[in-house]
């Protein structure tokens, strides 16, 4: 066991040392804020964590992050100390870490920038553009996991009889049902309407595809689930699908949701694979009440509790779009990702639990950080699939390195069977095979 003082016991404080201590390492700790009586404690390790040394012999200098209750701007700076990028400096020589590397850890496993900036996008995400990683060129890095790793090199080199916990690195494919067909099971007034866009477009060869689906010919180009089927089997993987089942709008295109063949589609995946619910784009925020009816509908549907889901359009707010999934009973979030990059939005591979800044509290939302999503290879459209591999894979080695949890998003359409999605199906089986071998 480790005894740690620090000069004031927070909320903040307790969730960043729980994360770090128990979660990550599974190392016992005492947090304690009786100076005498940590003082005189003749326990062989101590850490002391606070602004000023006590005169103890690890000492980690603590800045004011973690001990405030407030929201407000953080004036941050990035300097490398060889191949380690720092934030929240200190300047007591004393300190073990040139760093505080409990609130850096903290800033980013809150999101804590992400009440500080408007969510400005078209679709009011937070943009990958306003964030510390991305404007400091540091998304390809799991820069938390790098500071942990830090700190238990240091701790190691101090008490030498301590063990932490070990960790497997893990694959978990999750794939998001926007659209389970682009033909099939629309109905009479869908599939007059999708006749009368093409006309209207000159879409000639669409109108002669969506025929030859229409009268059994050719199989639907977004029925690709035999093949996914298949690809688990082969690897021996247990993947999440995560369907839209929503009222249509304007953003939410889905089979309508009683819809035999939909429902029997989803039952028979559900038979070797998680089932999700994909909420739909208003329900985030908009119009949180969605929520609740879409999860019940899709529980009926398949008669299995819902306990995950993942935004439509990949729409968080925080924290109210946590707060909704918290007030609905989901326990797992696999949003946190950004649409069109592949990096580590939060700074780590591994899930941790939802720190709610505005009510200042930990929560039991487990958010699942998402490394990339198929978008995040639209700029490089029709590009060959080993250069694919070749922006992807020090994504996927750094996943490996902190033996965390990779998380891949596509598309059911994505695996069409055509030129155009060629290169990203080459991809994702070049994927398995590297990180199952």
């Amino acid at each position: 066991m480790i005894r740690i003082y620090v000069p004031q016991i927070t909320e903040r404080l307790r969730y960043i040392f729980h994360y770090v201590f128990d979660e990550r390492w599974g190392m016992p700790y005492d947090l304690t804020d009786d100076k005498e009586f940590f003082m005189h404690d003749p326990h062989p390790r101590k850490i002391i964590y606070a602004p000023q040394n006590e005169n103890g012999t690890f000492y980690l200098q603590a800045l004011p992050l973690l001990f405030q209750t407030d929201i407000k701007k953080q004036n941050l700076s990035l300097t490398w100390q060889q191949d380690m990028p720092l934030c929240f400096q200190t300047d007591d020589k004393a300190s073990l870490l040139p760093f505080d590397v409990f609130a850096a850890c903290f800033y980013f496993l809150s999101r804590y920038e992400e009440y500080l900036t408007p969510n400005n996008d078209a679709h009011g995400r937070y943009p990958a553009e306003n964030s510390f990683a991305f404007q400091n060129k540091l998304m390809h890095l799991a820069i938390v996991d790098r500071w942990i790793d830090c700190l238990a090199a240091v701790l190691k080199s101090h008490f030498a009889d301590l063990t932490f916990k070990q960790q497997a690195f893990t694959f978990m494919p999750t794939y998001d049902i926007d659209v389970a067909y682009a033909y099939q099971n629309k109905g009479l007034c869908l599939t007059l309407a999708g006749y009368a866009k093409h006309l209207l477009k000159g879409e000639f060869s669409l109108i002669k595809e969506r025929t030859a689906v229409l009268s059994g010919k050719q199989s639907d180009p977004y029925n690709t689930f035999d093949y996914l089927e298949a690809l688990h089997a082969k690897y021996a993987l247990h993947p999440y699908y995560f369907v839209l089942f929503a009222a249509r709008s304007r953003f939410d295109k889905n089979t309508v949701i009683n819809n035999k063949n939909f429902i029997a589609l989803i039952n028979r995946l559900k038979e070797n694979a998680n089932i999700g619910l994909h909420a739909s784009y208003a329900s985030s925020f908009d119009k949180k009440e969605l929520l609740r009816k879409e999860k019940q509908s899709l529980e009926k549907a398949i008669n299995t509790s819902i306990v995950a889901s993942r935004q439509h359009y990949l729409r968080v707010r925080l924290p109210d779009t946590y707060d909704n999934l918290r007030a609905n009973h989901i326990l797992h979030d696999y949003s946190m990702g950004y649409v069109s990059l592949a990096g580590f939005r939060a700074g780590t591979c591994h899930s941790f639990l939802f720190f709610d800044l505005q009510k200042n509290a930990s929560t039991s939302l487990r958010i699942h950080p998402l490394l990339f999503m198929e978008n995040a290879f639209v700029p490089l459209n029709n590009t060959h699939a080993d250069s694919l591999w070749e922006y992807l894979k020090p994504y996927v080695d750094e996943v490996k390195k902190h033996k965390g949890e990779l998380i891949t998003l596509f598309h059911n359409q994505s695996f069409a069977q055509d030129k155009q999605h060629a290169p990203i199906k080459t991809l994702y089986e070049t994927l398995i095979h590297y990180v199952l071998s």
